[in-house]
């Protein structure tokens, strides 16, 4: 018998209920589906006895669409021991959404965040699903793996952004919410698999293609994307090539109201109104206000291109090698525009205050104002490498060795990810609309106040204009130059693995054992013009704000504006927004400066040639920041064991499996780190000091810790239908990056009047918790089921943050000729909390009618919520839960296969800290608001190889917002419209 005709001995796969193909079918005996061994479970679809056939060749029925994909996913959990939710592709190259995220939000207790992670201070594309929280737990809590191995993220986080990686030739994404220590250390969220294809997954030749453009609302603009997959097996089907390549394109807008913090101070009576001649100057009352007030319009252009290759040599029925390779490159760049205000607290008139101390209203004397042209971007490029050998030794035991290396980096080839011309009011002359003689007011020193605070409101600057001329806001003719911010970190992830395993199993009785090796060193650091103050080289707007610094522009730089008519949807006050706000390229503002030479070697009068360190000589240029360069390697030596075996109980059946696994794990940190020696007042911004360093130096740490993770999994078939789950585990998760740093860092850029540093601990102990999950699920139909799983966590080692005043080397202050007083920021592992609540699921086809639904639900509890009227600097609380449902509809039948799908996040407290953190009351919070998004696809097979496709994302036009302490205190809000694609896909 030939390997072909034993191989078609085999069952026939179907994959669905809906339409059929003819193929050829093969199917390998022992290691057919086994590419990784770590990831040795089933996932057929449906499996049928195929009638006796007289040829080599049988007929393979195939069946794709939702349902299949749901089937699939719901075999996945059912079949499992732990706690696993799947989402699978509807057909090889149609994953049902085109990002991993989005797609992932279906599974109970799932939920994503929407443009909110950043790299290098840069957000990405606002309305993309970037990251996951799972039961509360956020992206830090959880851990990705590709193909079971672990990835690597030049992020500068722990959290890993899915939006960077195509959906389209993805297999499958299993969501691990019980660890399986054979695959990793587990995560106290969960741990995310994705599943990629490979050759022998459906021997044959396989081709697969998609076409499309992508328009956004906001935007106007359509963009494209392509992707195409061959896979085939030659050799007599020893030998297997798979490989695929996309790109894809968007471009969006978004309309964006922004504070940069509401930070905590004690107000004085004399600044209320209509406070009474005399009232006191001594701050007293609790308040919070505004530090910092923006509005912005943001262009967006995001560029991906995935490859991959995977080759898989069968030189017979007991050995597989399998070499693969996968590349990513995301690439985005941020055209944003936009008028900014600055405020201090001391300088605050005419206040009011809400009920719970937030400013409602306020002047500020002698205030500037900013226009930002700004271009922002970044370029993240991984790749991940791995070789896996699978041998059937013998009919009981298998061995498994895999080896792969991930490396990830941000803008590898030193690309800026943010410059920022800042201009502002300033030069007058014949002609001016506002000329400063001596005595009279400085253009740009006018009472600019903050109006309509207040939840569900967008806040309002009063005031505005030159002199408060609100008509003079834009095209006055008086435009000069100020700072330019330039930032250029570079980060790079090497993270190299390698696992010998061994499986043994007789009759139901199964043994997984094996070792686990992972070196993860992460290199990170930022070069910018803060370090040699070249961003300050021409500021003070020029010669009528009253500064000696800054250069008249020339007017037709700013001929372009953006509207702010119907700004944010649902949000009120859009009216009282200033009407238009520049736009401009910082490049052109950029160049122009570098223009005029050489201040060292020509009078230009404005130039501050005094401001840098070494003294600027006409050319932005940026330096290494000391304080952002952090190496730290991470090295785990992991043995693990898990027993699984079935148990009959009468007429019910007991699945088992016990688990554990050591993690053993020695950390290594170091930067640079250096002290302060003086401080000086800007002579071009009297709000900024520049900070003189001493000499700079290494500074190192190691740490080890020792954990022991037991995991008890026990499901029960009480009937053929019906399951009960009980699992109980040891889970754990690294402390953040930036938190084990040895050194203590000043702000780039030091404020009179809140001077800040923050201090590394890399002591610090991952985040421990012991988990239960009790749950039921009633399997009543094909392609439908009823779930119920209650889970409690009880976590420990909590990193919380406190902040102390102090002095650092005795650095005076030249405002006060006092020691300088910093809040400093460090970190220790703290309190314990419980996290506790259920999810609900079910899933269900009616009939054949071609319609069903999938629903689920979660809701989130702890012990230690949040208490906003805690002032105490070192406030704890569990941060990222939120109830959230998730609804799902579809029809399939005639070709045709359109869903709608509604999601729906309650608000949530995402975590500490704001973008200005100078709060006298703790390091303050940031919540998220509750949303509701809704979403559509639909899809028409014209014939068996080409189907037409359409999505709409975001349709109720849902915005993205953030809150502080207390709802009416707005940190963002953020309109990003609705994006359509139209496609085509090929198949064969």
């Amino acid at each position: 018998m030939s390997r072909k005709t034993r191989r078609n001995a085999s069952k026939i796969a179907a994959k669905g209920t809906q339409s059929t193909t003819n193929r050829f079918s093969y199917t390998r005996i022992g290691l057919s589906g086994l590419a990784l061994g770590s990831l040795a479970f089933s996932s057929a679809i449906f499996a049928a006895d195929a009638p006796a056939s007289s040829s080599d060749d049988l007929s393979e029925i195939v069946v794709t669409g939702i349902r299949a994909s749901l089937q699939k996913s719901l075999d996945i959990k059912r079949e499992a021991i732990g706690v696993i939710d799947a989402i699978s592709a509807e057909d090889i190259g149609q994953f049902p959404d085109t990002n991993l995220a989005a797609a992932m939000q279906r599974i109970p207790g799932v939920t994503v965040s929407r443009g909110t992670s950043a790299v290098g201070g840069v957000p990405t594309t606002f309305g993309d699903a970037t990251e996951i929280t799972v039961r509360g737990f956020g992206p830090q809590f959880n851990e990705t793996l590709f193909d079971g191995r672990p990835v690597s993220t030049a992020t500068g986080n722990r959290g890993f952004d899915f939006s960077t990686l195509g959906a389209d030739f993805v297999s499958e994404v299993q969501v691990l919410k019980t660890p399986d220590y054979g695959l990793s250390g587990g995560a106290i969220g969960a741990t995310v698999n994705i599943i990629y294809p490979k050759p022998f997954d459906h021997p044959g030749l396989r081709l697969a293609g998609n076409l499309s453009g992508d328009y956004s609302s906001s935007a106007s603009k359509a963009a494209p994307s392509a992707g195409i997959l061959f896979s085939d097996t030659f050799a007599d089907d020893t030998f297997g090539v798979l490989a695929d390549v996309g790109y894809s394109e968007q471009k969006g807008q978004s309309n964006h109201v922004n504070i940069q913090g509401w930070e905590g101070f004690q107000l004085a009576p004399s600044q209320l109104a209509g406070a009474a001649a005399g009232a006191s100057t001594v701050g007293s009352i609790p308040s919070w206000d505004i530090q910092d007030y923006g509005i912005y319009q943001e262009h967006n252009k995001e560029e991906r291109v995935d490859a991959r290759l995977a080759l898989q040599w069968h030189p017979n029925d007991a050995l597989m090698l399998t070499l693969d390779d996968n590349y990513a490159r995301d690439s985005l760049t941020q055209d944003q525009y936009g008028y900014s205000v600055w405020f201090n607290q001391g300088s605050l008139t005419d206040v009011t205050r809400g009920s719970n101390g937030t400013l409602t209203s306020f002047v500020q004397p002698n205030t500037p104002t900013d226009f930002q042209g700004q271009v922002n971007g970044s370029v993240i490029e991984s790749n991940v490498i791995g070789f896996n050998a699978a041998w059937d030794i013998n009919s009981n035991f298998k061995g498994i060795f895999d080896a792969s290396q991930a490396v990830s980096k941000l803008n590898p080839s030193g690309q800026y990810s943010s410059i920022d011309a800042d201009v502002g009011y300033g030069p007058s002359g014949p002609g001016s609309s506002c000329n400063a003689g001596v005595g009279a007011p400085a253009c740009n020193g006018t009472s600019v106040g903050i109006a309509g605070v207040g939840s569900n409101s967008l806040p309002y600057p009063t005031g505005i204009g030159p002199n408060g001329n609100a008509a003079l806001f834009i095209n006055n003719g008086i435009i000069g130059s100020h700072v330019l911010p330039i930032s250029q970190p570079e980060n790079r992830d090497t993270t190299n693995q390698f696992k010998i395993e061994g499986q043994w199993s007789q009759d139901k009785l199964k043994a997984k054992f094996g070792f686990q090796y992972v070196d993860d060193t992460k290199n990170l650091k930022e070069y910018d013009d803060f370090q040699n103050n070249n961003w300050q080289a021409y500021a003070g707007y020029g010669p009528a704000s009253d500064n000696s610094g800054g250069v008249a522009l020339p007017q037709n730089f700013f001929g372009n504006s953006f509207g702010t008519s119907n700004f944010i949807n649902g949000f009120s006050n859009n009216g009282n927004l200033p009407p238009a706000i520049l736009a401009y390229n910082p490049y052109t503002i950029l160049n122009y400066l570098q223009s005029l030479g050489n201040p060292q070697t020509t009078n230009i009068p404005g130039a501050n040639k005094t401001c840098c360190t070494p003294p600027f000589n006409g050319i932005y240029m940026t330096a290494l920041n000391n304080s952002s360069v952090q190496t730290i390697e991470e090295k785990t030596y992991a043995p693990y064991l898990v027993i699984t075996d079935e148990t009959p109980i009468g007429s019910m059946k007991l699945h088992e499996s016990f688990g554990v696994r050591f993690n053993d794990t020695t950390v290594y940190s170091s930067g640079l780190g250096a002290l302060p020696t003086a401080l000086t007042v800007q002579a071009a911004d009297h709000t900024a000091f520049q900070v003189t360093y001493g000499p700079t130096s290494v500074v190192s740490n190691s740490n080890n810790y020792k954990y022991m993770l037991p995991s008890l999994d026990l499901n029960l078939d009480v009937t053929d239908d019906v399951k009960v789950r009980f699992d109980a585990s040891r889970s754990l998760s690294r402390p953040p990056l930036n938190l084990i740093t040895p050194v203590t860092n000043l702000a780039t850029s030091e404020r009179v009047g809140s001077l800040v540093a923050t201090g590394g601990n890399p002591g610090l102990l991952p985040y421990s918790s012991d988990n239960l999950d009790l749950g039921a699920e009633w399997y009543y139909a094909r392609n439908s089921y009823l779930s119920a799983d209650v889970f409690l966590k009880e976590v420990s080692n909590f990193i919380v943050g406190g902040t102390t005043h102090q002095t650092i080397n005795g650095v005076i202050d030249p405002t006060t000729g006092q020691p300088a007083i910093f809040a400093v920021t460090t970190n220790i592992n703290g309190p314990s909390a419980e996290v506790r609540g259920i999810e609900l699921a079910i899933q269900h086809t009616f009939w054949d009618t071609g319609f069903g639904v999938q629903a689920n639900a979660t809701f989130v509890s702890t012990n230690k919520p949040y208490n906003p009227y805690d002032l105490s600097t070192s406030g704890f609380a569990v941060t990222g839960l939120a109830n959230s449902a998730n609804l799902q509809a579809f029809w399939e039948k005639y070709g045709f296969h359109i869903r709608v799908m509604v999601n729906h996040r309650n608000e949530y407290l995402d975590h500490f800290g704001q973008a200005q953190n100078n709060s006298q009351f703790g390091t303050e919070p940031t919540f998220v608001n509750a949303t509701t998004q809704v979403d559509l696809s639909a899809s028409y097979d014209i014939t068996k190889h080409f189907s037409v496709y359409f999505t709409g994302t975001n349709l109720n036009d849902a915005v993205y917002s953030t809150h502080g302490r207390f709802s009416d205190q707005l940190l963002d809000v953020v309109d990003y419209g609705s994006s359509y694609v139209l496609g085509v896909r090929a198949k064969l």
